[in-house]
Protein backbone atom coordinates (compact mmCIF):
# COMPACT_ATOMS: atom_id res chain seq x y z
CA UNK A 1 0.00 0.00 0.00
CA UNK A 2 1.57 3.19 -1.10
CA UNK A 3 -0.20 5.51 1.48
CA UNK A 4 0.13 6.42 4.95
CA UNK A 5 -2.49 5.35 6.56
CA UNK A 6 -3.19 7.34 9.48
CA UNK A 7 -4.91 5.22 11.96
CA UNK A 8 -7.47 3.74 10.52
CA UNK A 9 -9.50 0.50 10.95
CA UNK A 10 -11.41 0.59 7.35
CA UNK A 11 -11.80 1.73 4.04
CA UNK A 12 -13.67 3.35 2.65
CA UNK A 13 -15.88 0.90 0.47
CA UNK A 14 -17.83 1.72 -2.97
CA UNK A 15 -21.70 1.18 -2.38
CA UNK A 16 -23.16 2.57 -5.61
CA UNK A 17 -21.09 4.43 -8.58
CA UNK A 18 -23.23 6.63 -10.78
CA UNK A 19 -23.73 5.63 -14.25
CA UNK A 20 -21.36 7.23 -17.00
CA UNK A 21 -19.58 9.34 -14.31
CA UNK A 22 -15.61 9.96 -14.40
CA UNK A 23 -16.02 6.72 -11.97
CA UNK A 24 -17.51 4.30 -13.76
CA UNK A 25 -15.67 5.52 -16.69
CA UNK A 26 -12.45 4.65 -15.09
CA UNK A 27 -14.52 1.80 -14.01
CA UNK A 28 -14.59 1.55 -10.56
CA UNK A 29 -16.97 -0.73 -9.22
CA UNK A 30 -19.33 -1.54 -6.51
CA UNK A 31 -17.47 -3.20 -3.67
CA UNK A 32 -14.05 -1.72 -4.66
CA UNK A 33 -12.23 -0.46 -1.05
CA UNK A 34 -10.22 2.84 -1.75
CA UNK A 35 -6.95 2.70 0.11
CA UNK A 36 -6.03 6.13 -1.21
CA UNK A 37 -6.29 8.63 -2.96
CA UNK A 38 -3.78 10.97 -4.67
CA UNK A 39 -1.51 8.73 -2.21
CA UNK A 40 -3.25 9.82 1.00
CA UNK A 41 -5.77 7.61 2.59
CA UNK A 42 -8.89 9.44 3.73
CA UNK A 43 -10.22 8.86 7.60
CA UNK A 44 -13.91 10.29 6.68
CA UNK A 45 -16.21 11.06 4.13
CA UNK A 46 -14.91 14.98 4.91
CA UNK A 47 -11.39 14.12 3.51
CA UNK A 48 -12.30 11.99 0.91
CA UNK A 49 -14.81 14.45 -0.24
CA UNK A 50 -11.91 17.23 -0.41
CA UNK A 51 -9.93 14.87 -2.32
CA UNK A 52 -12.12 13.77 -4.74
CA UNK A 53 -13.02 17.23 -5.81
CA UNK A 54 -9.27 17.65 -7.36
CA UNK A 55 -8.10 16.70 -10.68
CA UNK A 56 -6.46 14.29 -12.41
CA UNK A 57 -7.11 11.42 -9.72
CA UNK A 58 -4.98 8.35 -8.97
CA UNK A 59 -7.10 6.13 -6.79
CA UNK A 60 -5.31 2.87 -4.96
CA UNK A 61 -7.86 0.49 -4.80
CA UNK A 62 -8.51 -3.46 -3.32
CA UNK A 63 -10.79 -5.66 -5.91
CA UNK A 64 -11.56 -8.99 -4.61
CA UNK A 65 -7.97 -8.77 -2.87
CA UNK A 66 -6.21 -7.50 -5.54
CA UNK A 67 -4.69 -3.94 -5.09
CA UNK A 68 -5.06 -1.68 -8.49
CA UNK A 69 -4.28 1.49 -9.37
CA UNK A 70 -7.16 3.14 -11.42
CA UNK A 71 -6.89 7.03 -12.88
CA UNK A 72 -9.87 9.17 -13.04
CA UNK A 73 -10.10 11.82 -15.33
CA UNK A 74 -12.52 14.98 -14.47
CA UNK A 75 -12.41 18.09 -14.62
CA UNK A 76 -11.68 19.94 -10.84
CA UNK A 77 -15.21 20.17 -8.93
CA UNK A 78 -17.11 17.52 -11.49
CA UNK A 79 -18.69 15.11 -9.07
CA UNK A 80 -16.53 11.81 -9.47
CA UNK A 81 -19.79 9.98 -8.89
CA UNK A 82 -19.21 7.42 -6.10
CA UNK A 83 -20.44 6.58 -2.96
CA UNK A 84 -19.11 5.47 0.30
CA UNK A 85 -20.56 3.24 2.48
CA UNK A 86 -19.93 5.59 5.73
CA UNK A 87 -19.14 9.06 7.31
CA UNK A 88 -16.36 7.38 9.14
CA UNK A 89 -13.51 5.21 7.90
CA UNK A 90 -11.39 5.33 11.11
CA UNK A 91 -13.31 5.15 14.29
CA UNK A 92 -15.95 7.43 16.09
CA UNK A 93 -15.12 8.95 18.76
CA UNK A 94 -17.06 7.73 21.95
CA UNK A 95 -17.78 9.92 25.08
CA UNK A 96 -16.27 8.80 27.97
CA UNK A 97 -19.04 11.61 30.07
CA UNK A 98 -21.70 9.99 32.19
CA UNK A 99 -23.93 12.98 32.16
CA UNK A 100 -27.22 12.67 33.83
CA UNK A 101 -29.07 14.47 31.38
CA UNK A 102 -27.52 11.87 28.46
CA UNK A 103 -30.37 10.88 26.59
CA UNK A 104 -28.43 7.91 25.37
CA UNK A 105 -29.72 6.38 29.57
CA UNK A 106 -32.99 8.16 28.67
CA UNK A 107 -33.71 5.48 25.78
CA UNK A 108 -35.76 2.42 26.41
CA UNK A 109 -34.54 -1.09 25.56
CA UNK A 110 -35.03 -3.30 22.72
CA UNK A 111 -33.95 -0.45 20.20
CA UNK A 112 -31.62 -1.18 17.38
CA UNK A 113 -28.24 -0.88 18.46
CA UNK A 114 -26.86 2.13 17.00
CA UNK A 115 -28.92 3.98 18.87
CA UNK A 116 -27.49 3.28 22.27
CA UNK A 117 -23.96 4.51 20.63
CA UNK A 118 -22.95 7.46 22.80
CA UNK A 119 -20.88 9.27 19.88
CA UNK A 120 -18.44 12.71 20.90
CA UNK A 121 -17.31 12.70 17.05
CA UNK A 122 -17.15 16.16 15.91
CA UNK A 123 -17.49 15.37 12.66
CA UNK A 124 -20.68 13.56 13.02
CA UNK A 125 -21.62 17.05 14.56
CA UNK A 126 -20.41 18.62 11.43
CA UNK A 127 -22.01 16.65 8.99
CA UNK A 128 -26.13 15.10 10.82
CA UNK A 129 -26.03 17.97 14.10
CA UNK A 130 -24.74 15.24 17.02
CA UNK A 131 -24.46 16.53 19.71
CA UNK A 132 -20.89 16.37 21.07
CA UNK A 133 -19.02 18.33 24.32
CA UNK A 134 -15.54 18.40 22.85
CA UNK A 135 -13.83 16.60 25.33
CA UNK A 136 -12.27 13.96 23.00
CA UNK A 137 -11.35 16.63 20.64
CA UNK A 138 -7.51 16.64 20.38
CA UNK A 139 -5.09 19.53 19.57
CA UNK A 140 -5.26 18.12 15.87
CA UNK A 141 -8.59 17.76 15.59
CA UNK A 142 -9.27 21.79 17.17
CA UNK A 143 -6.79 22.58 14.52
CA UNK A 144 -8.91 20.97 11.69
CA UNK A 145 -12.29 22.36 12.49
CA UNK A 146 -10.47 26.04 12.26
CA UNK A 147 -8.75 25.09 9.29
CA UNK A 148 -11.44 23.50 7.69
CA UNK A 149 -14.22 25.63 9.06
CA UNK A 150 -16.27 22.76 9.94
CA UNK A 151 -19.42 24.45 11.15
CA UNK A 152 -21.75 24.62 12.63
CA UNK A 153 -20.90 22.21 15.31
CA UNK A 154 -23.65 21.62 17.86
CA UNK A 155 -21.98 21.54 21.39
CA UNK A 156 -23.12 20.51 24.83
CA UNK A 157 -22.04 23.10 27.25
CA UNK A 158 -23.66 22.61 30.59
CA UNK A 159 -20.85 24.71 32.02
CA UNK A 160 -18.22 26.77 31.51
CA UNK A 161 -16.50 26.58 34.73
CA UNK A 162 -13.61 23.87 34.43
CA UNK A 163 -14.24 22.08 38.24
CA UNK A 164 -18.00 22.39 37.59
CA UNK A 165 -17.90 21.17 33.88
CA UNK A 166 -15.52 18.12 35.18
CA UNK A 167 -18.23 17.46 38.03
CA UNK A 168 -21.64 17.52 36.20
CA UNK A 169 -19.86 15.38 32.74
CA UNK A 170 -18.88 13.33 35.86
CA UNK A 171 -15.63 13.13 34.19
CA UNK A 172 -12.48 13.50 35.98
CA UNK A 173 -9.72 14.32 33.29
CA UNK A 174 -12.51 17.30 32.02
CA UNK A 175 -11.31 20.80 32.22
Amino acid sequence: MTAAYHEAVSFPSVVSVTSDSPAARADVRVGDEILSINGVAPRDVLEYRMLVDSSPLELDIVRAGLELSVAVEKNPGEPIGIEVHSAVFDRVVTCDNHCPFCFIYQLPKGMRKSLYLKDDDYRLSFLYGNFTTLTRCTERDIERIVDERLSPLYVSIHATDPLVRSELLRNKRVR
